[in-house]
């Protein structure tokens, strides 16, 4: 569906050769960003940054492209940005499927790509991955992607058939997952790149469809600091469930490093269980990695008695954050 509207919605950069693509978002509306930027980091030849702030860095000038990005449209910080985009004089393009900033896109000319509505931004990634990745392309940083999105397609409807909630736990491997780990710490990690991003995803899916504290860590960087956090086996070591996420373009150097570090993790106490990716192409096996994760989050939230669209605390969150400004 999402090749089917991005087909149908020519969206092209109004800056002919940017010397950066800058999107700002938030939450789900920015994970798109984070795995498209990730996965086209080694062929695009000018930085692409993702920004989850009220404020663009310096960098993002008039030679800059912005891309603001949020599902409803209504977006607190992302509209911050969107005020800043125009004060500045950067060429912009928008993605929503709706409210303000929408109309901010059409009261300053920006290029607009709709999304769908009517769910949430984490149930909608493809729906801004999709065209997200086609933008890109059309920049020239990046191939095509249309071929790897329909092997994708493929690929996740066939692991639906092994993955989804109408087979049964004794075999289906993401059950069987979260059973295991129901209850434990869980601590995702990868190695760098791609992988990282789809780390970000899983500790996002994590937090709100299953309703629990996950944390996710990269190496090299981890070895560095980290893995003195588990020097000392005890009850908090005992307690985490590692998940480390496996690619075949994983390096040498990551191979080795995730080795050692579940290695260590399980001498500590922790559970470790590995994850890999299934596919071809590189968004193919992102995917299917992101569809896995996507998966545990949900049945950890029936596990857990939780509700998986259930997000109280951030429109709690939202209520004491006007109250507070309404204060000052």
């Amino acid at each position: 569906e999402a090749l089917a509207r991005t087909a149908a919605q020519p969206w092209r950069s109004p800056v002919a050769s940017p010397t950066l693509l800058a999107l700002g978002g938030m939450g789900g509306s920015a994970i798109a960003g984070e795995l498209t930027a990730a996965a086209f980091a080694d062929t695009s030849p000018r930085p692409f940054l993702v920004i989850r702030d009220y404020r663009w860095p310096a960098c993002v000038d008039a030679g800059a492209l912005a891309l603001l990005s949020s599902n409803s449209g209504r977006t607190e910080e992302t509209l911050r940005l969107a005020a800043s985009t125009a004060e500045r004089g950067v060429g912009c393009v928008a993605m929503t499927s709706g409210g303000e900033l929408a109309e901010l896109a059409t009261r300053h000319g920006w290029p607009l790509y709709r999304l769908p509505g009517g769910m949430p931004p984490r149930a909608a990634l493809f729906h801004s991955w999709v065209p997200l990745t086609a933008f890109v392309a059309g920049l020239g940083w990046a191939p095509d992607p249309t071929p790897a999105w329909r092997e994708a397609t493929a690929l996740l409807r066939r692991l639906r058939g092994q993955w989804g909630s109408g087979n049964p736990e004794s075999v289906n491997p993401v059950k069987q997952l979260a059973r295991t780990v129901a209850g434990r710490t869980l601590f995702v990690y990868s190695g760098p790149g791609p992988l990282a991003a789809v780390g970000t995803r899983w500790r996002q899916q994590l937090n709100e469809n299953a309703k629990v504290l996950a944390h996710s860590a990269v190496v090299p960087e981890h070895n560095h600091n980290e893995i003195v956090g588990w020097q000392v086996r005890g009850p908090a070591t005992e307690a985490i469930a590692v998940l480390v996420l496996r690619d075949g373009e994983d390096s040498a150097e990551a191979t080795a490093r995730l080795d050692l570090t579940a290695e260590y993790a399980a001498r500590q106490g922790a559970t470790v269980h590995e994850i890999r990716s299934q596919g071809e192409s590189r968004l193919a096996r992102l995917a299917s990695l992101v569809q896995f994760g996507d998966q545990l989050s949900l049945y950890l939230a029936l596990l857990g008695g939780a509700d998986p669209t259930d997000i109280a605390s951030i429109e709690d969150f939202k209520r004491r954050l006007a109250a507070r400004a309404r204060v000052a």
